[in-house]
């Protein structure tokens, strides 16, 4: 059988990983971060950021600096949620606690069709056995595949970050959908607080509907100073990384969010998710547990903007 080897952990104490999810003002990293994925779609637009940033190093702000920007609201508006990394607490080998498994990446030569669901994973139909950690909490594996990203704290005080590497590639279903067909759940309600108390309440009721998504997400560990990391390969900066549907707005964007405070939000499309489809986006909003529960809370309908320093005359 395949075996996983474990790279170096995550050289961060706790405290710095969770840091992330404060609210600073990281604009010109976050710029710099759609710098990479646009010089292979936009090389002009990729040009005119790198000149902003040399020429504004040390600016918290796009909208307030001398400089004109171009400003192209896409018409309509969008629905915004929020995602955030978890920190988890881990077990090298599966006990009677800890049985929720963080699945490891088999080799690249196995096809996503000989991957298995997550009902076979369940019954074990399909053995599998590429596993990276074992957690305690059934829902907490589960929104570790759903946020893309996670980080593994072991009793010998090591942390393992980690990245979604690649999936099965099935059909994405939603748990929160499930909740509310079942009537279990009021959508106009639902969110990640409400997700949580009814899997505290009857977990095996919850963890039988995550089973209708098939869609089951494969990590990798990173080092700590790339992590999280965005499908698009760059380090994810809290409250300035937005996850998209390319189709809609194009990764490496610079965007600016309206309606979802007292003044606008910038962020860069340098994420892609399953559940991202059409006129949604999703913020993201740190690690941790704080940056967590924020996420699950945020449901909104915002404006969007791209923007762009304007030509020279």
């Amino acid at each position: 059988m395949f075996t996983v080897g474990l790279l170096s952990s995550c050289a961060a104490h706790p405290v710095d990983l969770e840091g992330a999810s404060a609210p600073n003002v990281r604009i010109v990293e976050a710029v710099g971060s759609a710098i990479p994925i646009l010089q292979k779609t936009d090389p002009d637009a990729a040009a005119r950021w790198q000149h902003w940033i040399e020429i504004n190093p040390r600016h918290e702000s796009i909208l307030g600096v001398t400089e004109p920007m171009e400003i192209r609201p896409i018409p309509g508006t969008f629905k915004i949620t929020a995602y955030a990394a978890p920190i988890l607490d881990a077990r090298r080998e599966s006990d009677q606690i800890h049985r929720h498994a963080i699945l490891a990446a088999p080799p690249s030569e196995v096809e996503p069709e000989d991957l298995p669901t997550r009902r076979q994973l369940d019954d074990g139909s399909v053995p599998f056995n590429h596993v990276l950690g074992w957690v305690s909490n059934g829902l907490d594996a589960y929104l570790a595949e759903v946020n893309g990203s996670t980080a593994l704290r072991f009793p010998d005080g090591e942390i393992e970050c980690l990245a979604w590497v690649r999936t099965n590639e099935r059909e994405y279903t939603s748990l929160g959908r499930r909740l509310v067909d079942e009537q279990l759940a009021d959508l106009a309600t639902i969110d990640l607080d409400v997700i949580r108390t009814l899997h505290d309440a009857d977990p095996e009721t919850v963890e039988r509907l995550m089973l209708d998504n098939d869609r089951v997400v494969f990590f990798e560990v990173i080092p700590a100073h790339r992590w999280p990391r965005a499908s698009t390969g760059v380090r994810l900066i809290p409250r300035h990384a937005l996850a998209v549907d390319p189709q809609v707005i194009p990764l490496g964007s610079v965007v600016m969010i309206e309606d979802l405070g007292a003044t606008p939000v910038i962020a860069v499309a340098v994420d892609i998710g399953g559940a991202i489809k059409g006129r949604r986006v999703d913020l993201y909003l740190g690690a941790g547990s704080v940056a967590l529960a924020e996420a699950g809370r945020l449901v909104k309908s915002v404006r969007i903007s791209i923007i762009q320093p304007a030509l020279e005359p």
